[in-house]
């Protein structure tokens, strides 16, 4: 990987991404194949003014000794630090950094699923406090991604090598305009360019969005005078961050009462750490009553175990094949870039900020207005070339979406 679109992707990061402040302490999490990268970013972000820099070595091998070999009693229990860690990174301000980027894509598809349920349940009702406060723009984060060689394998379908990692890369590159003169330049430009189109779909307000396609024929239905999001959010401190490097989506918070009907899922998604493949959901009064999938069905059995919300919606997103990860025509098996090829629906929490006064209202106000409240958030993606959207205010008018895999608001 060329040093300087290395380094062009650290400043986008945190100039665009997390929109790192002077003074500001940032933590980042990655696995230790990272590390270089790591303390690049470090180095750009104390250059940029930053006041702390905490880097966590996310190695899913810690993760498969505890599920392989500790004490049942153990696993769930949490050390009760972890509570005020929390609490600080929320209240000093933090910024959130994440890089996907798996060194062994099927690690943890090959632990004990009842075992590893537990862990992960008790690691999210731990760690609630920081995702409330990123779904409500309190706390600024970004996930993006670096690959890896055996990541690229699974994407291009060849031998995990150091020519397949570059080779992963460089779509990255393309996909992330790193070519550009000033990438955040750039990504500023075409966020705004986004959330144009945003504001275009709040306008309209719809109260429903329906999908029809190949194994779908699904109604998502939307708060009234619900916001539509994209390009960047608007944390509550006044400054804008993009949550997700890249993005293409405009996304809003559904009524989770409401939805109905079929969805077909077009891309593998992974869900509690399985690549699950050709699922289905049906929907009714909002909830998931009917499910499939031709690869890992089990992993979705432990999903809607681990939260009772978890089988209603949280968020609905379109995106067009104008998406430069679409047009890649590649499958990533990465949700930040799956997503953005995709119009999709996530399983579980929604965003506050996507609702009038959603950010001030307390977790029963949020379950009662029909704010889906969770431990979990899961992305499904359900468009396509063949899959027309259209969405329907309250009257019945009817405003075309996204026809032939396109935009046509």
């Amino acid at each position: 990987m060329a040093d300087v679109e290395k380094k062009k992707y650290a400043k986008l990061l945190l100039e665009v991404g997390v929109n790192l402040q002077r003074g500001q302490k940032l933590i980042v999490s990655a696995e230790p194949y990272h590390w270089d990268f790591l303390c690049l970013l470090a180095e750009v972000a104390y250059k940029m003014g930053a006041a702390h820099v905490e880097v966590e070595a996310d190695d899913p091998r810690l993760l498969q000794a505890r599920v392989n070999h500790a004490a049942e009693a153990s696993l769930e229990e949490s050390v009760g630090w972890l509570e005020k860690k929390y609490e600080s990174l929320i209240d000093d301000d933090w910024a959130r950094l994440r890089i996907y980027g798996p060194t062994d894509l099927d690690l943890i598809s090959r632990l004990d699923s009842k075992r590893l349920g537990v862990i992960q349940r008790v690691g999210s009702v731990k760690a609630k406090p920081v995702s409330d406060a990123c779904g409500s723009g309190e706390m600024a984060w970004c996930v993006a991604a670096m690959p890896t060689p055996g990541w690229a394998a699974r994407v291009f379908n060849e031998v995990a090598s150091e020519a397949v990692e570059a080779k992963l890369w460089q779509e990255m590159v393309k996909i992330l305009s790193l070519t550009e003169v000033d990438p955040s330049a750039f990504w500023r430009e075409k966020g705004r360019a986004i959330q144009k189109r945003s504001k275009v779909l709040s306008d309209l307000n719809l109260e429903r969005v329906e999908f029809k396609g190949p194994g779908t024929d699904l109604s998502v239905y939307c708060f009234e005078n619900s916001k539509w999001i994209g390009g960047g959010i608007k944390g509550s401190n006044g400054l804008e961050f993009i949550p997700n490097l890249p993005t293409e989506e405009c996304f809003t918070t559904p009524n989770y009462h409401r939805t109905h009907g079929r969805a077909q899922v077009v891309r593998p998604v992974e869900v509690l750490g399985r690549s699950v493949e050709g699922a289905w959901f049906e929907f009714k009064e909002g909830k998931v009553v009917s499910y499939g999938a031709e690869k890992n069905k089990e992993a979705l059995d432990s999903y809607f175990e681990m939260c009772p919300q978890a089988c209603y919606l949280g968020e609905l997103a379109l995106v067009d094949g104008a998406s430069p990860i679409f047009r890649s025509g590649h499958v990533f098996h990465c949700i930040l870039y799956d997503e953005n090829a995709s119009c999709h629906v996530a399983l579980g929490s929604g965003y506050p900020l996507a609702v009038n006064g959603g950010v001030q209202m307390t977790t029963k106000e949020k379950l009662n207005k029909g704010l889906n409240v969770s431990l979990v958030h899961t992305d499904f993606m359900i468009g396509g070339p063949e899959v027309e959207v259209t969405g329907y205010d309250a009257t019945g008018n009817a405003t075309a979406l996204i026809r032939g895999g396109v935009f046509v608001i």
